[in-house]
């Protein structure tokens, strides 16, 4: 067995213009008997968005689900006490072999980032977490996606290990927002961080490339850090398919 200290950690970040966009939450689940990581992403709408990754291959599902299966799922993020919770909530030491949630939502207006054992979202949650995950199993594998851009805040020790070897390597100026806006894809990362944002076409990957380089952010074209006025960003591009 695997001996954790199950907490329901809580973070929250700055609320942005989503006039455009439908009510989405993203969120992980990874497995601890398995080792599955499974990410997805649901909108109010229906639209759904998966990433199953095993240790052998990768699948990607896109499209859209019964709208009344979202709105069912919403309404569970909505009551859920461990969501809507001011703060996080920590539990005793337990010997825990489930699965680990990660869910990205907004209340009130604020982004907020929950991490629990899935069990500790309630009955209904999970319900309704698993009637679209099965139906988002149903949707064909997405084919046209190049890959994923993954944006995730550092802080404490991670900052200051990123800062001595980035001052190293010649510096780590925070690049204004009006920079950044210029590869739309890296700030749309950055203010929604842990949710996956589609790379569509080889021209979105080369934009990143050259942001890279015209900034000499440090890292590789597959992990660099982005220091912003927003905060400091340890950002991935990830595989959208792989076979065995």
């Amino acid at each position: 067995m695997i001996v954790l200290i199950c907490a329901a950690a809580a973070h929250a970040f700055r609320p942005y213009a989503r006039s455009n966009e439908a009510k989405t939450s993203w969120m992980s689940v990874y497995a601890l008997k398995t080792g599955q990581d499974y990410y997805m992403e649901v909108s109010a709408d229906g639209s759904v968005l998966t990433r199953a990754e095993t240790k052998g291959s990768i699948i990607t599902r896109r499209g859209k689900i019964r709208a009344q299966l979202a709105k069912d799922f919403f309404r569970e993020i909505e009551s859920s006490d461990i969501i809507t919770a001011q703060g996080g909530r920590e539990s005793k030491l337990v010997f825990y072999k489930g699965e680990t949630l990660k869910i990205s939502a907004y209340v009130s207006g604020e982004l907020r980032r929950i991490n629990a054992p899935l069990d500790n979202f309630g009955e209904a949650f999970s319900y309704a977490f698993n009637e679209v995950k099965k139906a988002a199993e149903q949707l064909a594998a997405e084919k046209q996606i190049k890959g994923f851009l993954l944006a995730e805040p550092i802080e404490g020790m991670d900052l200051e290990r990123y800062q001595a070897n980035a001052s190293k390597a010649g510096g780590s100026r925070a690049i204004e927002t009006y920079d950044i806006q210029k590869a739309p894809t890296l700030l749309k990362a950055i203010k929604q961080p842990h949710r996956l944002i589609p790379l569509e076409s080889d021209a979105e990957m080369k934009d990143i490339q050259n942001f890279i380089s015209t900034h000499g952010l440090y890292g590789l074209m597959k992990l660099f850090y982005l220091p912003s006025t927003r905060g400091t960003f340890k950002c991935q591009v990830l595989d959208a398919s792989k076979k065995r």
